[in-house]
């Protein structure tokens, strides 16, 4: 009977902090999660939300911790980019991007790697290493859209848009449903003058 109760307690409380946490309501996503670790320690669903709640407050040290729990319960590509991201959040860029590169060759959510790693290169000013990421990931997989659009980013940023409109072109026509690439169009059209180089 007690272990039914639990049972029940648990999912009240694990109804409650997907709500919270789909409020954006971290903290109290944060307190649910911890009362159901509290009985199920190894509740991989319930760190995710836990981990997810910290790293939307920042709160990078904690979110590490949870993350390793959760690669040592359920190792997956997903939760390793995640733990560069949160190394990268603390400033452990190098490290984070070991893990990244490794996603990137090994994982078939390569592209989330790498726009975490690019956008990490992006805000710190590296644009000659995001554009040879950018080359690596064409190396591995030729069709990649967003590696000719981060291409094309690094273009507008050098001022060369003849060339940020090449490799926009290209992105568009590996994906033509690429928002991202489509504004970046209109950008760079405008820029340009609206005419084609």
């Amino acid at each position: 009977m007690i272990d039914m109760f639990k049972k029940l307690k648990n999912r009240n409380h694990f109804s409650k902090m997907k709500d919270f946490y789909e409020s954006n309501d971290f903290e109290n996503t944060l307190k649910y999660a911890d009362l159901i670790l509290n009985h199920d320690e190894e509740n991989v669903e319930v760190l995710k939300y836990k981990y997810n709640a910290l790293s939307n407050l920042k709160l990078y040290n904690d979110a590490l911790i949870c993350i390793n729990r959760i690669i040592d319960l359920n190792p997956s590509c997903i939760a390793s980019i995640n733990k560069g991201t949160t190394l990268c959040f603390l400033g452990i860029y190098e490290d984070g991007f070991k893990i990244f590169d490794n996603a990137i060759k090994n994982c078939p959510e390569y592209e989330i790697a790498f726009l975490n790693k690019g956008n990490f290169l992006y805000d710190m000013g590296r644009f000659e290493e995001l554009l040879k990421l950018a080359n690596w990931v064409l190396e591995l997989y030729p069709n990649c859209s967003t590696a000719y659009d981060i291409k094309s980013l690094v273009y507008i940023k050098k001022g060369d848009l003849e060339s940020a409109l090449k490799f926009n072109e290209y992105a568009l026509y590996y994906d033509s449903e690429n928002n991202v690439a489509r504004e970046r169009k209109e950008y760079i059209l405008e820029k340009i003058g609206g005419k084609v180089i």
